[in-house]
């Protein structure tokens, strides 16, 4: 299911990721993101996605940020573009990349997402073939997804060719064997078909897994790299957040006693687990 936009009356009919709604331009990708991509977590095997999603410094090499840490120690030839590819405003009509493009097609819900989603449930019922059959074609769809997208609007990325796919496919670190597959696998892969759109399913994942659990088979973290920044608010009280916190005039301005039953007056109650992350 595809959001299609057709760019032709100013804001209303254009991608609110677009370059000309302007909504993205100080936001760069992450760290852990690259590191799904570029080798470090599927090791020494660069996803030919990388260079399709995700953009790179004005040296050429691909970067990614820590949230809330800034650019540390980069030059400004080493800092990331922006999700467009350029370091700030875009000019309408200059060529952009993959989701990000004001006629790009955002979905709702993907193919690949949905095998992503059977893989994981196959792989906890012990049916290892049948998760890496989900497994395998999840990747397949959302290759097929990111050449689509940067055909919308004939972004700036050039299509993932037949023979990069093939190479990457078979590496036995991307796709192993169904009895080496791990739950690690299944949910990286489904973070970087979910990124730049899936944003509250990915959070949903991120929650039942705490953030930072390991497999209780593989005994590796799922989310391998993933770390909770240090500095968070105060309220927080070094937790990570779990739910959005009440609308304030509708909740704490006028229905404080039914807040109060579900303790949702606490300063940290953006913090608390949802029910369906507790075993």
């Amino acid at each position: 299911a595809l959001l299609t936009y057709t760019a032709v009356t100013g804001n209303d009919d254009r991608n609110f990721l677009g370059s000309t709604r302007n909504n993205l331009t100080t936001y760069r990708q992450t760290l852990f993101a690259l590191s799904l991509l570029n080798g470090s977590l599927f090791s020494n095997t660069v996803d030919p996605r990388m260079s399709r999603m995700l953009a790179p410094a004005p040296d050429g090499q691909y970067r990614g940020l820590q949230p809330v840490a800034g650019i540390g120690a980069l030059t400004v030839n080493q800092q990331p573009y922006n999700f467009w590819g350029y370091p700030g405003i875009v000019t309408t009509g200059s060529p952009t990349r993959y989701i990000f493009d004001d006629r790009s097609k955002l979905p709702v819900i993907t193919y690949a997402q949905l095998q992503f989603i059977k893989a994981e449930a196959a792989y906890k019922k012990g049916d290892r073939g049948v998760a890496l059959e989900a497994y395998v074609k999840g990747i397949n769809a959302h290759f097929d997804f990111v050449n689509a997208r940067n055909l919308d609007n004939n972004q700036a990325p050039t299509q993932i060719s037949a023979a990069e796919r093939a190479a990457y496919l078979a590496s036995p670190v991307v796709v192993p064997t169904a009895a080496n597959l791990t739950l690690s696998k299944i949910m990286c892969q489904k973070y970087i078909a979910q990124w730049g759109w899936g944003h509250l399913e990915q959070w949903m994942d991120l929650r039942r897994y705490h953030y930072t659990d390991a497999d209780p088979i593989a005994g590796t973290q799922v989310f391998p790299g993933f770390a909770i920044p240090s500095n968070l608010y105060p309220d927080n009280a070094g937790k990570p957040v779990y739910r959005i916190r009440p609308r304030y005039n509708s909740e704490y301005v006028w229905n404080q006693a039914s807040l109060k039953i579900i303790g949702g007056l606490a300063l940290d109650y953006h913090t608390k687990p949802l029910w369906i992350t507790e075993p």
